[in-house]
């Protein structure tokens, strides 16, 4: 039997046939009993199959240079369909969205991935923690801002989003790219984080904001001029939705 490094890895290997009888034998046997998963692996054949019909399939060779160049993606790889999914998922969620002809070729498109990536993987690392959530606490706001602020080069206001519930614990800087990346993080009443991503990216643009939702989190991405942002929380879009508001009036 394989030695499969996660349930992705699984799902993509069936949809792949690149599973052994044996192993396709077992995991439909584990489906039997797991309507949740029969539903996910529908959703993934479905953007698959949407995939397929809407763009021709990048080589492995370029998803692989897509992963490399993500110092987040080293450290958390996603198989070639969960980024082939993402991308699908982005070019038709948002009316500002990117060109699907050009996203083997964009750079542009490349990097706003690898943020994307990096937002959400970035959260999964840091909201899980207890003690170690942030680098700089809420107690140090202003320190935190000035930091961020002469790293960044941009004012770095920290957006008030107690009227959602939310409380602000801190944030930190993070790697990216060649370039720093900021992240907010705040906390609901019953503790679910929500995280704010923020990076420069090479080229100016405006978009409208465009969805994500994967494995219990919903992102919500747009463009103001050269920065992107990235809202993340394990929560419905339209609960994240009147944050991203807020948010985005306060870093215009």
């Amino acid at each position: 039997m394989t030695d499969y490094r996660n349930i992705e890895e699984k799902i993509s290997a069936y949809l792949d046939n690149q599973m052994s009888e044996a192993d396709r034998a077992a995991f439909e046997v584990e489906m039997d009993g797991n309507p949740e998963l029969v539903a996910r692996i529908e959703r993934w054949s479905a953007t698959e199959q949407l995939f397929a019909s809407s763009i021709p399939t990048p080589s492995d060779a370029h998803l692989d240079a897509l992963l490399s160049a993500s110092t987040a993606a080293n450290t958390n790889r996603w198989p070639g369909l969960r980024i082939a999914a993402m991308l699908v998922v982005f070019a038709f969620g948002g009316v500002g969205g990117y060109g699907l002809s050009q996203f083997t070729t964009n750079p542009q498109t490349t990097i706003i991935v690898q943020a994307t990536m990096g937002a959400t993987n970035s959260h999964r690392v840091f909201a899980a923690e207890k003690r170690h959530a942030v680098e700089v606490t809420a107690d140090e706001t202003e320190h935190l801002q000035t930091w961020l602020a002469d790293r960044m080069g941009r004012e770095m206001t920290v957006p008030n989003l107690s009227a959602f519930g939310l409380t602000f614990l801190g944030g930190r800087m993070l790697p990216f790219d060649d370039r720093a990346a900021a992240q907010y993080m705040y906390e609901t009443a019953d503790g679910k984080r929500v995280t704010l991503f923020m990076t420069r990216l090479d080229q100016d643009e405006n978009t409208d904001v465009q969805v994500l939702e994967d494995q219990g989190l919903t992102s919500l991405r747009w463009q103001s001029g050269e920065w992107v942002f990235i809202l993340t929380a394990p929560l419905e879009q339209q609960q994240l939705a009147p944050m991203q508001v807020e948010v985005r009036d306060t870093l215009l």
